[in-house]
């Protein structure tokens, strides 16, 4: 959410005036929150003006044990660790999407994944000869046909939907997949 406060000596430890929850979609991106909390926070900012010059602003103390410090975010952030739950990594994806966004390596070149989902039931995908890969290691192509790519996770599996090849544009992945070969098995370090 947005919250105005009144500042003092400390990083943000003055009392706080006004805030305002906002309610995150289901794929709520990095840059998407972004926008939401400027939208919001520049009306807030104006109810909040207003109630100082009207001496109505009410004050509250933050509970400095529910506080939480937020690190800088580096481009390191993004690199992807597929030993850890598909959920994790999603939620890593939406997050830095825009900056400094989310990646992995394949062939040598660093690759931008911008959305995936969750699957938890790899049951059913694919075809007799080419199942998906239930025994593989985390970072493995473990299915890949014409329109989709999933990867083992430490916990189920992340199916891509748009990624960004180095040097590349930002596309679908079965675009991807149409200009670029990926084998089954291929580890993503």
């Amino acid at each position: 959410g947005v919250t105005t406060m009144q500042m003092d000596e400390g990083l943000d430890t003055g009392d706080m005036l006004e805030k305002v929850e906002i309610t995150l979609d289901k794929k709520e991106t990095g840059g998407s929150l972004f926008d939401k909390l400027a939208i919001t926070g520049g009306s807030l900012i104006l109810e909040t003006l207003e109630k100082l010059e009207n001496n109505t602003a009410v004050t509250t103390p933050q509970d400095d044990d529910k506080s939480t410090y937020a690190g800088k975010i580096t481009k390191e952030l993004g690199h992807i660790d597929f030993t850890k739950s598909a959920e994790e990594i999603e939620r890593l994806i939406r997050g830095l999407n825009p900056w400094p966004s989310a990646y992995t390596h394949y062939n040598g070149k660093m690759l931008k994944i911008w959305d995936a989902d969750v699957i938890s039931d790899v049951s059913g995908i694919g075809s007799e000869e080419n199942a998906v890969e239930t025994d593989a290691a985390c970072g493995t192509v473990c299915f890949v046909d014409k329109k989709r790519l999933i990867i083992k996770c430490g916990k189920d599996y992340l199916s891509v939907n748009e990624v960004q090849l180095e040097g590349k544009k930002r596309m679908k992945t079965d675009a991807f997949l149409l200009g670029c070969r990926v084998e089954k098995g291929t580890v993503l370090k």
